[in-house]
């Protein structure tokens, strides 16, 4: 690793600490502090940034792609996650935390794609990089997470939002200064433009982004109510929704960089496999637990890298490096649609079939389930495109 690669590591590791702050207690804060009515507000509450961000992320993909910049979309991402979470620190109805959400999300959806993308610039070590990258996240979330659930009914939600805006300005403070764009090859202006419907068509791509969205769909429907399952259903404390999701994080952060390298070594697929059948499983025992602190500890089970990396290395190969941008904008979107879609097949299950949150898991469990089936069916895309690296590199020796 270079100063090009470690700086971006060390950015997103303090943004993903202040999103970890806020994303594990936004129904709960919105419920008890905001006194939201039901499942259905909190519900839109967590739906709708994320189908801004699905939509917004594609646009700064593509705009990154065609200006041939990284660095910019960071920072646009960046200042709008300090300026959202700073927000969030004065609201008092949930009419105006929607609000914010909503315009914060068109400009911080810009961050993720962006920085996927430079790394996975002008390297054959995609996965090892990307690896690198969840587990600094990681390093984040479980600062982020850890901290929040301890201090939440000491200092409140109020308090916690500040400092996570502190830290996004941090964040935003060393994409300024450390980071440099990597430049990468134009266009070869002779090809075909290409566009985000023609990287839909490239062999494996459409069943990748679909594999996404199934398995974000199930786990977003059970995760945007995890501190009511565990503190309103299960009798735990917000204590336990801050280990629920740090110890995972920590595991993630020590592991994340070897997962890199079985990524590249193995191929993306056959991770990709693994990562989508420990969620069927990880479900159907999380729809059956009744003591919190089981269902802390299968929350804390380790199994995001494996997806994270997974997904996202896969799209950098099928992908070139001009349009590194869009492909990992469409993952990202892929994400964001299971993660606006989820809470609303979950909110109505829970509102109107089930009353309560935890049975929503099994939804999560039959999501993951068809996921996985589609991620089998990548077993020859992955091949072929081995093969083809093998070719290339050969050709070059």
């Amino acid at each position: 690793m270079d100063r090009a690669t470690i700086s971006v590591y060390f950015t997103y590791a303090m943004q993903a600490a202040a999103q970890a702050i806020s994303w594990q207690f936004v129904t709960f804060f919105v419920k008890h502090d905001l006194n939201a009515p039901g499942f259905l507000e909190l519900t839109i509450i967590w739906s709708l940034p994320a189908i801004v961000v699905m939509v917004m992320s594609n646009f700064w993909g593509w705009l990154s792609d065609r200006l041939r910049r990284r660095k910019v979309f960071m920072l646009i991402g960046f200042t709008g996650y300090a300026v959202t979470f700073l927000l969030y620190s004065f609201v008092s109805t949930s009419t105006q935390y929607l609000l914010i959400a909503v315009v914060g999300a068109v400009f911080y959806s810009s961050a993720l794609p962006a920085g996927q993308a430079h790394l996975t610039t002008a390297t054959d070590k995609k996965g090892e990089r990307l690896g690198y990258f969840v587990a600094a996240q990681s390093g984040g979330w479980f600062l982020g997470a850890f901290m929040s659930g301890l201090l939440y009914d000491y200092i409140g939600m109020f308090t916690l939002y500040r400092i996570a805006a502190v830290m996004s300005i941090v964040a935003m403070v060393s994409c300024l200064v450390l980071i440099r764009d990597i430049p990468f090859l134009p266009r070869d202006e002779t090809l075909p433009k290409t566009g985000f419907g023609d990287l839909l068509r490239r062999p494996g791509m459409s069943r990748l982004t679909l594999a996404v969205t199934l398995s974000q769909i199930g786990m977003n429907s059970v995760a945007f109510l995890l501190a009511i399952i565990l503190v309103d259903e299960l009798a735990g404390t917000t204590t336990f929704v801050g280990i629920a999701n740090s110890a995972a994080t920590i595991v993630a952060l020590l592991t994340t960089g070897y997962i890199g390298k079985i990524v590249d070594r193995r191929g993306p697929v056959k991770i990709l496999i693994v990562a989508y059948l420990s969620y069927t499983l990880f479900a159907a025992a999380f729809a059956m637990v009744t003591s919190p602190i089981v269902a802390t500890i299968l929350w804390a089970l380790p199994i995001y890298p494996f997806s994270s990396t997974a997904t996202t290395a896969l799209a950098a190969v099928i992908s070139g490096e001009d349009e590194r941008g869009r492909a990992m904008a469409l993952v990202y979107g892929a994400q964001n649609a299971g993660g606006a879609i989820g809470p609303v097949v979950g909110g109505l299950l829970a509102e109107y079939v089930f009353f309560m949150a935890q049975p929503i898991s099994w939804l999560n469990m039959i999501c993951n389930l068809m996921a996985l089936a589609l991620a089998g069916s990548l077993l020859g895309v992955g091949r072929r495109r081995q093969s083809e690296r093998v070719a290339a590199e050969s050709s070059e020796s």
